[in-house]
């Protein structure tokens, strides 16, 4: 916290809220938003509404410096997405201008990333002309083969680059970041993996690394006064490609050629999980590259990736491993996380849980979306809802779940008088159990968030408390919201016995979990999954079956793809394309995908196949109250980031509406 002291304060974080400098520019803190591909811009590239309004929040909320996303510099050929800022002609001067201005507005910096996709991208978004790169080496992900670009047409794409920075300077920018990491043209380059070629732009480093540092002299030469960053993938992480010894003589080079700040990423498309982390990957985890860089340059280093509280980030400066911490995932959770933890509000900063529906909406082809903080990429929608003079009236929330919570907060902000009932003794809902199994914790701290939350804000809340047509007459509120969430649904399997048979919530609940048993799970949903893994950490020999012809396969596909890897190695069963026919004695009967049958030995067995709305108050309350509410799993099972949207929506249909009622 800010401990005041006469004229002065003590600040918690003190090297992370230290100034620093990156060329000539003075930034006032240690914490820089990172470039994230979040398509918002206009489908023509231009600058909208939406962008400024998110690069706004997040300049407001604290951070030193934002690099704004990746930018093509040459569009169609080096797009990756639909939703992505141009900056290849004069004509997107004016948008940039725009979003140049509101950043610096808050004595925040601006830099702009500068980008070309290469070989990852495709056709579809390239409007069929056929990706380029050094040579003619497929993505794997992709599976796009790339024409590869003749010597005489590099140095029209240096000039791209160049014109480009030039654009970001009259557009009022502090500076531009080169991206020549995660695999895109640059690093394909920089890279012996994707780079074969035999001319002056291939072979050794210094070949390798020609166009880059063609792009770095004309900008110094066009745009003398923009500081100027490089995002350089330290370790690729794949077997043939840059390493950290000669990324790090990449990084002395740049130096030496007139950089200002190395940006320290790692990972490419092909190495898997290491460029957007899943949950299970340690915080701070590759800070290590960021440190060995900053031993062997005389330049600013960044470093990130999975750092989530201050006390990390703050760490990693005054412990002198980098001079700058990059926050992307957080700020998507917290626009605010800077502020809060410079004013000692820790715990109010609300937590990212690294459930990744951001990038997957991003590979959607989407605007990217938050589960916890429905305000991202909608801040124009609910940032400016006004709290009204004089009271709202009364609002009644039957339910303490993560929709639930998030209607009373709201409706709370739009000045009405909650009550919410919760008919068991603590809030949170199924919460409690969606952070049991393994890497799922951070979702705890999202509960522990919003239960804090509206401990503080004076809500009226009854928990232990059914909700009954009683409490309304009692009462009389203006508006219900019904939150009453999902209970699980069992189908009628023949031979069913309750001392066999449990259920994912029982399992998850208990307090003596079960060890060393052979289980079999019946449903490959993300629920059983889950407990499979977790059953997995306690010695227990699991077998899941699937109807379907893949498991958990409506998840995140990072985190699935790191979930699979934690069953194949503890050893799991797979039974996909299986239907139970029946539960045996000492087993489990299916038919297989091949029609065969076959018995499943087991000592337990866990129903894990689904859930199913509990809503029936909905229709009893119709003519109870003026405006009637369902939301989150009571109108339809699906997710945290749903019911948490639904629950902020009440908030604006209330505001959009409310002089009408």
């Amino acid at each position: 916290m800010i401990i005041e002291r006469g004229k002065f304060s003590m600040v918690q974080f003190p090297g992370l809220f230290s100034p620093g400098r990156i060329g000539g520019l003075r930034l006032k803190n240690r914490i820089i938003m990172s470039p994230m591909a979040v398509n918002y811009a206009g489908i023509d590239g231009t600058v909208s509404d939406a962008t400024v309004d998110y690069y706004e929040a997040r300049a407001r909320g604290g951070v030193g410096a934002i690099i704004v996303e990746a930018a093509v510099v040459d569009s169609p050929i080096g797009n990756e997405g639909f939703g992505q800022i141009k900056i290849d002609h004069p004509r997107y001067i004016l948008g940039l201008a725009r979003l140049a201005e509101t950043i610096k507005t808050y004595n925040c910096a601006a830099f702009i990333q500068l980008y070309h996709a290469g070989r990852e991208t495709s056709r579809l978004l390239t409007e069929g002309i056929q990706p380029v790169a050094p040579s003619p080496i497929p993505c794997k992900i992709t599976r796009e083969m790339p024409r590869e670009l003749r010597s005489d047409e590099i140095p029209t794409i240096v000039q791209k680059f160049v014109m480009a920075a030039t654009y970001a300077d009259m557009a009022g920018f502090d500076g531009v970041e080169l991206h020549a990491a995660h695999g895109y043209l640059l690093n394909e380059f920089l890279s012996p993996q994707t780079n074969h070629r035999h001319d002056q732009y291939g072979g050794t480093l210094e070949n390798r690394m020609r166009i880059l540092l063609e792009i770095v002299e004309g900008i110094k030469a066009a745009a003398p006064g923009l500081c100027l960053s490089v995002r350089l993938n330290i370790d690729d992480l794949t077997e043939d490609g840059l390493k950290p010894p000669e990324a790090v003589k990449i990084a002395q080079i740049l130096a030496l050629a007139g950089v200002d700040v190395i940006n320290c990423s790692c990972g490419i498309y092909e190495s898997g999980l290491s460029s957007i982390e899943p949950s299970s990957y340690a915080e701070g985890w590759r800070v290590y590259m960021a440190e060995e860089v900053k031993k062997n340059v005389n330049i600013p280093v960044i470093t990130g990736g999975m750092v989530r509280s201050p006390a990390m980030a703050d760490n990693i400066i005054t412990e002198g491993k980098a001079d700058f911490v990059f926050l992307a995932r957080s700020l998507l959770a917290d626009s605010e996380w800077p502020e809060k933890a410079r004013s000692g509000r820790v715990d109010e900063i609300r937590p990212c849980i690294t459930c990744n529906n951001c990038i997957e909406n991003n590979f959607k082809g989407r605007a990217v979306r938050c589960t916890v903080n429905p305000h991202t990429g909608r801040e124009r929608k609910f940032d400016f809802m006004i709290k009204p003079s004089k009271p709202a009236g009364k609002a009644v929330v039957i339910g303490g779940g993560p929709g639930g919570m998030q209607a009373a907060a709201v409706l709370q902000r739009q000045g009405f008088d909650i009550t919410l009932f919760e008919k068991e003794n603590r809030l949170g809902g199924l919460l409690e159990l969606a952070g049991v199994p393994p890497y799922k914790q951070k979702i705890l701290m999202l509960k522990d968030y919003m239960i804090k939350r509206l401990q503080s804000s004076g809500i009226d809340l009854q928990t232990n408390h059914e909700f009954t047509l009683e409490d309304i007459a009692l009462l009389k509120p203006d508006i219900v919201v019904v939150a009453t969430g999902s209970q699980p649904y069992w189908p009628q399997i023949p031979g069913y016995r309750p001392d066999f048979c449990t259920g994912v919530t029982e399992v998850l609940a208990e307090a003596e979990p079960i060890r060393k048993k052979q289980v079999v799970i019946i449903g490959g949903g993300i629920n059983g999954c889950e407990t499979a893994d977790y059953l997995q950490t306690w010695g227990n020999r699991v077998t899941i079956i699937e109807q379907a012809q893949y498991l958990a396969a409506r998840m995140e596909k990072k985190n699935r793809r790191a979930l699979m890897n934690r069953l194949e190695d503890g050893g799991a069963i797979k039974k996909t394309g299986s239907k139970v026919i029946e539960i045996a004695d000492a087993g489990v009967i299916i038919q297989g995908s091949d029609n065969l049958i076959e018995t499943l030995e087991a000592d337990k067995v866990i129903m894990a196949t689904g859930f199913v709305p509990v809503n029936h108050l909905y229709e009893q309350l119709q003519d109870k109250a003026e405006r009637v509410f369902l939301i989150g799993d009571a109108l339809k099972v699906r997710g945290i980031k749903d019911a948490v949207l639904e629950g902020e929506n009440i908030g604006y249909a209330v505001f959009k509406a409310r002089n009408n009622w």
